[in-house]
């Protein structure tokens, strides 16, 4: 793969990257890490994210390279300037959100580095993911490693060690391999300062995401012999709360600290008439199986879906969907 990856690219001067939208700190960390090797190749690159970039992943982005798309403004003619368009930690197009239109325009190269599950590529020219990977950050790693020297860039440190600690909940999650603890070890070498990265991703919230997890620990319904906690929120709990999409960040995780529970879902109004549903699983249910069924995807443990409907509507459909997963996947043997 790492051979293959910069061969496609070589022809192309310039290359836009881009995530899926609402990025995390797993997209926005491998872009500006992936960035900065590519500039020191000589390429010319830009960075485009919908609708924004977090506050809290700013911190990252410490040469400014960042835009935030604007579909009827300066990025009007973005179709036409890349040669190379690399998506990055989205494993369809579909999941740039308004920037798709754009991309789909576009007679540039289209390319895919990721490391979530899919059942057959489609949108792309060309492919580059591993499944097991614990994020795409590993990738990066794995690709930069085998271009540039040692001590990397302080930029590209922090951003690959931020979208590992993103995408393994700081070490806590089953996708922790030990090739992840090895990859950190040599980022933390090459000057990353894990608490100090730990604080900037975690420690920055505001008093508003503190009210909309109060709406959601409310919300809470326990279900399937207590194996499976589902939690809502509508539009108007954000607006109550003053509450932006952001805050919302690590919500869904929150049921997975009961004892017993072996599923956790957060379904909430994304504002556009869609009703987006958040699965996470302790490690024994196939929550990707289960937004399979809804036109979603992600990982066997952690994955999503985004349904048309009512808010309660919805929650009705994912929460019985989850309950026979759980049936089946825990039935004795």
């Amino acid at each position: 793969m790492l051979e293959r990856f910069f061969d496609i690219l070589e022809p192309h001067r310039r290359i836009l990257l881009s995530t899926h939208e609402n990025p995390d700190g797993d997209g926005v960390g491998s872009m500006i890490a992936l960035g900065h090797c590519l500039r020191s190749m000589g390429k010319e690159i830009r960075i485009v994210v919908s609708p924004e970039i977090p506050a809290f992943l700013e911190f990252l982005d410490t040469e400014g390279w960042i835009e935030i798309y604007e579909p009827g403004g300066a990025h009007a003619d973005l179709a036409a300037w890349p040669g190379a368009w690399l998506l990055v930690d989205a494993s369809e197009p579909h999941r740039m959100g308004q920037m798709l239109e754009r991309f789909q325009a576009s007679k540039a190269l289209k390319v895919c580095l990721d490391h979530h599950l899919k059942d057959a590529p489609q949108g792309f020219d060309m492919e580059f993911t591993d499944a097991t990977a614990s994020a795409s950050a590993e990738l990066v790693y794995d690709l930069v490693s085998s271009r540039l020297p040692r001590p990397f860039a302080p930029m590209m440190v922090d951003a690959m060690y931020a979208g590992l600690v993103d995408d393994t909940g700081n070490f806590r999650f089953s996708n922790s391999t030990s090739k992840v603890h090895r990859i950190a070890a040599s980022l933390i070498e090459d000057g990353a300062d894990p608490s100090g990265i730990y604080q900037a991703l975690y420690h920055q919230n505001r008093s508003q995401r503190l009210r909309l997890f109060g709406r959601a620990y409310e919300s809470l319904r326990i279900l399937g012999e207590g194996q499976y906690g589902s939690m809502v929120l509508s539009q108007a709990d954000l607006k109550a709360c003053g509450a932006i999409h952001d805050d919302m960040e690590g919500l869904v995780n929150e049921p997975l600290k009961l004892r017993g529970i072996e599923v956790a879902a957060l379904i909430y109004e994304m504002g556009n008439g869609r009703v987006k549903a958040s699965l996470r699983s302790r490690g024994r249910v196939d929550v990707n199986a289960v937004c399979k069924r809804f036109g979603g995807g992600g990982h066997r443990l952690a994955s999503g879906a985004k349904l048309d409907g009512l808010l309660d509507q919805v929650q009705t459909k994912v929460d019985a969907a989850v309950l026979a997963q759980i049936q089946k996947d825990m039935a004795p043997d």
